[in-house]
């Protein structure tokens, strides 16, 4: 039996994401890569009126205009909390080889984990194990630190705690940030680290997080 071909760029992968600005950025960053998902899902539902779009299950009011606009040639599905386990079993029936994670609002289940082949990654905007939590830039700036980056590390069953599998700093940058330009320069970054290390599979190292 030979060994399967080893993953790049072109590796098949899943994003779990939402309409937050670093969310957009990085899909953004991902589609100018020609790093495409085969698949994006959302945790809330869009609104009836994109049911020409031939979404399904359309309840809510409120449209993530620009999320929608970046994603309008990629499928996209839903996975409310609670609906969790029929979306890995979408993704498992798939053969999807990564799970890629920026801005999720609620813990991931080990079913969605597990649905894929290789790994499940969450793109983080800090030197992790600095600034967990969902606002980590914010943290980060009232703290008037410097120094900041993005890492890639694997899910688990804590917000931020997977190992590490990349993680790199930005350039210094000169005079103050905004928030905005913050997480466009970490997006980038960020996509960078996942379409590097999907061409390294192989090669990965994985760094334990401090407590």
């Amino acid at each position: 039996m030979t060994n399967p071909d080893p993953p790049g760029p072109d590796s098949s992968f899943v994003l779990l994401t939402s309409p937050a600005n670093f969310a957009c950025e990085v899909l953004q960053a991902l589609i100018q890569k020609g790093c495409i998902p085969e698949l994006i899902v959302l945790p809330e539902y869009p609104p009836a009126a994109s049911e020409r779009r031939g979404f399904t299950n359309l309840v809510s009011e409120a449209e993530p205009v620009r999320l929608l606009q970046l994603a309008r040639n990629i499928e996209l599905a839903y996975a409310p909390e609670a609906r969790q386990a029929e979306c890995a079993a979408l993704i498992e029936s798939r053969g999807i080889e990564y799970l890629l994670v920026a801005c999720w609002p609620y813990l991931i289940g080990p079913c969605l984990v597990e649905s894929v082949s290789r790994a499940a990654l969450n793109l983080h905007p800090s030197l992790l194990p600095k600034y967990r939590g969902p606002n980590p830039l914010q943290q980060q700036m009232a703290a008037a630190d410097p120094r900041f980056g993005t890492t890639l590390h694997r899910l688990d069953q804590r917000f931020d705690h997977g190992d590490i599998i990349a993680q790199a700093s930005l350039p210094n940058l000169q005079g103050p940030q905004t928030r905005t330009v913050l997480e466009q320069y970490c997006a980038r970054l960020g996509a960078e680290l996942f379409v590097d290390a999907i061409g390294c599979f192989a090669q990965w190292k994985p760094v334990a997080q401090t407590p």
